[in-house]
């Protein structure tokens, strides 16, 4: 029965590929393929055959402390989804947790004569394919990276330990959580149990770290690669060792420093991974009835996204009260779209979360700036905050989507409207401007009462003070043109951005639509600043020998908001009239 099951497999992985091959005949998906391929070839293949940079032949390649950050920026929202899977997998937001089954699946196998156990390798054997998959690409990038040591080889199967230790971990949990509903253990004790033990946990490991730690000296403080083998060497002895046991087992083997060291970690890792795989197969638990509503709910959300009534990431329907009071006898009518698209985002974006985060922020800073030896804590806020307002403006424009991008499939009814095209736009785009606004003001404020400048004489606190109100002036004119120009591109070409915005749908062609996108979106933003900065450079050249570096910064930040508000309202009216004059029907006829 195993070889049917995998043989079903394979079938289903030809078929896949088959429909994705067949659909390179329409000209959209071609040219996402060819761009995906040079996207893959470029930054994944090509480098398999170049020595590593830590060879002879590739002495300018950067030194493992400049290759910290970079490495840290990529490996932080790695480290922060899975922890965020495996604590929603024991928080179990459904009541009846289950198997991930599509409904063809459920009417094809549920009916056989399959055992559950035989269900469960049938669904193990599927997620290994996008394991094995993932772990090729990240052994290709890690082996680029000297500071973590180790060769492809290692990474590919320190990598396939994780995901799959992962895997099986959420796996397990769902198990155990469904065995715990069936026992009678309400949602509300399971949820308070779990957050009560995270919590212990993470205040176990503070506590036993500032009450056993040394203070780190000024060598430890001396890069980020320093500062990450003091925290290191923090969990290699006492009470820490004995709480991240388990997560550097499974660790070690992808951060091997040679061979040696990694056959010595492996083994451990296969044993813990191996107990993972024993307590997911021994689970006696009835997740049928689960894994078909949880099949039905997938297909329902599929259908929602493809006829754009759903919005990945946006809460669950249900009354609540709106997040401000409408004005009914007058007032802007584009506050009307951000009072809209506000109720479909979640609870918690709205102005009291982030008057509590920056109540927060500045209450931590403060006191950690009266602890002895402060430097090294403010730095980790310091590279936090950069790190975070780095994503933000990067990829928040692509997941804040709360505007025209998912509404362009009610674009005769928007058009409808007794509105002018760039009243129409200006609206949808109020909802994202004000949510990644706010994360980057958050995110400055930390930078702004964490940073300790360099001993420098032009570096003044009125010029600090300045360039910190100069960047939030700027930041909601720079996030209004970084969603201007996707929504822009939604509106001239609708038909490519109906195929991206479905992010269930998978593939080197959808990827490389999505990099044409992002590309496309970077070098006009470039073009876009363009005058902004020779202006500003311009300005404060001529202007610091007249009134003072100070009063030439305050000055040029005005020039600056100027221009990009000239800019970000000429894009809007040209943007509205090509909105008012939009054929969605046509443009979306095959």
């Amino acid at each position: 029965m195993l070889g049917a099951l995998l043989y079903l497999r394979l079938t289903s992985l030809r078929n896949l590929l088959r429909m994705r091959l067949l659909r390179l005949k329409q000209p959209k998906y071609l040219v996402g393929a060819i761009v995906g391929a040079a996207y893959f070839w470029f930054f994944f293949l090509r480098r398999a055959f170049i020595p590593p940079v830590n060879s002879p032949s590739m002495a300018h390649g950067m030194s493992p402390e400049l290759q910290t950050l970079p490495m840290m920026f990529l490996a932080l929202p790695l480290v922060i989804l899975g922890l965020k899977r495996v604590i929603e997998a024991w928080l179990a937001p459904d009541d009846k947790p289950g198997l991930a089954f599509t409904e063809a699946e459920v009417a094809f196998l549920f009916p056989a004569p399959l055992t559950r156990r035989m269900l469960v390798h049938f669904k193990l054997l599927g997620s290994q394919v996008t394991i094995l998959f993932s772990s090729l690409l990240i052994g290709l990038v890690a082996t680029r990276w000297v500071a973590l040591g180790g060769n492809y080889p290692q990474h590919v199967v320190g990598a396939w330990v994780i995901f799959s230790t992962l895997n099986l971990h959420i796996t397990g949990a769902a198990f155990t959580v469904k065995r715990l509903i069936d026992g009678g253990v309400s949602k509300a004790r399971r949820q308070a149990a779990v957050t009560a033990i995270i919590l212990g946990f993470l205040a176990l490991a503070a506590f036993v770290a500032w009450q056993t730690a040394t203070p780190p000296t000024a060598a430890d403080t001396a890069s980020p690669l320093r500062l990450i083998a003091y925290a290191t060497h923090l969990t290699d002895t006492g009470v820490l060792y004995w709480l991240v046991l388990p997560f550097k087992i499974v660790l070690r083997p992808f951060l091997a420093d040679d061979t040696a060291e990694f056959l010595r970690a492996l083994g451990p890792a296969l044993l813990l991974l191996a107990a993972h795989y024993v307590w997911v197969v021994r689970a006696e638990t009835t997740f049928e009835e689960a894994s078909i509503a949880l099949a039905e709910k997938r297909t329902a959300q599929l259908a929602a996204m493809r006829e754009g009534k759903y919005r990945l990431g946006a809460a669950p329907a249900k009354a609540r009260p709106g997040p401000f009071r409408l004005n009914a006898a007058g007032g802007r009518p584009e506050l009307a779209f951000l009072w809209k698209n506000l109720l479909s985002t979640n609870s918690y974006l709205r102005p009291r979360t982030a008057f509590i985060t920056a109540f927060i922020i500045v209450v931590g800073c403060n006191w950690l700036a009266i602890q002895p030896r402060p430097q090294p804590k403010l730095l980790v806020v310091t590279i936090i905050a950069g790190i975070t307002a780095g994503y933000i403006a990067f990829l928040g424009p692509q997941f804040a989507r709360q505007d025209l991008r998912s509404d362009l499939v009610h674009a005769d009814i928007l058009k409808s409207y007794p509105l002018h095209g760039w009243q129409v736009l200006l609206g949808e785009l109020l909802t994202p401007l004000a949510i990644l606004t706010s994360m980057l003001w958050l995110a400055l404020l930390a930078f702004a009462l964490s940073f300790e400048p360099p001993n420098l004489p032009w570096l003044t606190p009125g010029l600090r003070l300045v360039g910190i109100g100069a960047s939030a002036l700027v930041i909601p004119l720079l996030c209004a043109l970084q969603l201007l120009i996707p929504n822009a591109a939604a509106v001239l070409f609708p038909g490519w951005m109906q195929a991206t915005r479905h992010r269930g749908e998978r593939g080197i062609e959808m990827l490389g639509q999505r990099i044409i996108f992002v590309f496309g979106q970077l070098f006009v933003i470039v073009i876009a600043l363009l005058p902004a900065v020779l202006g500003a450079g311009i300005l404060i050249f001529v202007l610091q020998w007249l009134v003072g570096l100070v009063v030439a910064v305050a000055i040029t930040t005005i020039a600056v908001v100027v221009i990009l508000g000239a800019e970000i309202a000429c894009g809007l009216w040209w943007l509205g009239q090509r909105f008012e004059r939009l054929d969605l029907a046509a443009e979306l006829r095959p």
